[in-house]
């Protein structure tokens, strides 16, 4: 690679960068790692009969080849996916604590009663807080709230691995 100059050595490693960021958190760490060196290997290659530009524009889309590659060598754990969904998962719950907990507010201003706690499972349930009419506190990191964001990360990491398997059956 050394023969090759400095701008198609930058094109070939921003090509391969591009395809090993999108298998990154989806296909295993060993296979990524042979797949970097393949590619890189191959594009050298490739960059001294035709040039560094025509051999990457000759690989296609490169998102399309990372796809390719994720289909073919994804492991058991798609931890991109699985941060995607506990991502989801705990703001749908924070903002379901800030909702009832501005109803809660709300309901004391409006009955004119006094500052109140309330709470849903005591200490465990993601909401709980106190209300009065100037202020409201929200519970944010209840162990509630860690048990279904991890249990979002480990639906959304396994779904398509449970769903290849049930097609398959």
């Amino acid at each position: 690679m050394s023969d090759l100059s400095k701008k198609d050595r930058m094109l070939i490693e921003l090509a391969v960068h591009r395809v090993d960021n999108s298998l990154h958190a989806r296909v295993p760490r060993a296979r990524r790692r042979q797949i970097r060196d393949e590619l890189r290997s191959n594009l050298s290659e490739a960059s001294r009969q035709v040039g560094a530009e025509e051999a990457v524009r000759q690989l296609g889309d490169l998102r399309e080849l990372a796809k390719s590659y994720i289909e073919l060598y994804r492991g058991a754990w798609d931890i991109r996916a699985g941060s995607w969904f506990a991502l989801i998962a705990y703001a749908a719950i924070q903002g379901l604590s800030l909702v009832i907990s501005f109803a809660f507010s709300a309901g004391v201003v409006a009955g004119g009663g006094h500052a109140a706690s309330y709470s849903l499972w005591s200490w465990f349930g993601p909401f709980s807080g106190s209300a009065s009419s100037h202020s409201f506190t929200v519970t944010i990191g209840s162990p509630a709230l860690v048990l279904l964001t991890a249990a979002a990360f480990v639906i959304g990491s396994t779904y398509r691995t449970l769903l290849r398997a049930r097609r398959r059956s």
